[in-house]
């Protein structure tokens, strides 16, 4: 049985990752055009693995995901620091959808792979890395926020409204187990004895429980928003690295109004 960390240590950590608190944020510069929509390509079948080698991937263009610079705020010598150590991490995601399902695809290179708790529905972004989407109907308020693992983990929350978060409301939330994560690790996961390559992970994410949660369908012409998130922690860095697509004005994954457009094709 695993023991939930104490509020008084997680609530200001994940305060911060919601964007509730302002110090810590990093505000970087963000193009004033809308980034390209992300775009889901429309299969009639698709044999679901980590490695992605259903041919129908081949016909979906990756999407990189965009880096935040993890010195940001930092006093001189730290930043100096930082800025001077290498930085491997390179995430691309690609989209597609059929009949039933989204299906998110992601590869994210990283030299020290790690996914401390093999269990469902935790703060998987204080325990390793993470690739995250989030999804929300431009007609209303609520959304959802869905994490992958390199363990083939999962953590699944809704969002009613974004005036809603803190540690112990996510703690009510129970997991999705409709949505699926497969993932596979080229490396030795939890491991910080030699180098690791990439982790890769298919999120199946059905139309149906978009639906359910937010009472829009997840339909071609319906308005959707995406955000395509992640961290990745190493051993080898003295930073963390953040990452997204858009990149967003702050290092806040909940600022829905910046967003890309989700276009199904």
């Amino acid at each position: 049985m695993t023991t939930r960390p104490s509020s008084s240590i997680l609530l200001p950590a994940l305060l911060a990752c919601l964007g509730f608190l302002s110090a810590g944020c990093l505000h970087l510069p963000v193009s004033q055009e809308p980034a390209p929509p992300v775009v889901a390509r429309r299969v009639e079948s698709l044999v679901v693995d980590a490695r992605q080698g259903d041919k129908a991937w081949e016909g979906a263009s990756p999407i990189t995901l965009l880096l935040y610079d993890p010195a940001e705020g930092m006093p001189e010598k730290s930043v100096q620091a930082v800025h001077a150590q290498p930085c491997p991490v390179k995430a691309t995601v690609r989209l597609l959808h059929d009949e039933k399902n989204l299906y998110v695809g992601c590869q994210v290179e990283n030299d020290d792979i790690c996914s401390l708790v093999p269990q469902d529905q935790l703060f998987h972004f204080f325990l390793g890395d993470v690739m995250e989407v989030f999804l929300k109907p431009k007609e209303g308020n609520a959304y959802l926020e869905l994490y992958a693992t390199p363990s083939g983990h999962k953590t699944t929350y809704f969002f009613p409204s974004r005036s809603w978060g803190g540690v112990d409301f996510l703690a009510l939330q129970k997991v999705l187990p409709e949505m699926k994560v497969a993932a596979e690790v080229e490396g030795t996961l939890n491991d910080s004895s030699d180098r690791d390559s990439c982790w890769r992970a298919v999120m199946t994410i059905p139309k149906a429980l978009v639906e359910e949660k937010t009472g829009v369908p997840l339909a071609p012409g319906r308005g959707w928003q995406i955000l395509l998130a992640g961290y990745s922690r190493s051993s080898y860095r003295t930073y963390a690295v953040n990452f997204s697509y858009p990149l967003l004005p702050a290092l806040n994954f909940h600022l829905h109004e910046y967003w890309g457009e989700l276009v199904l094709e």
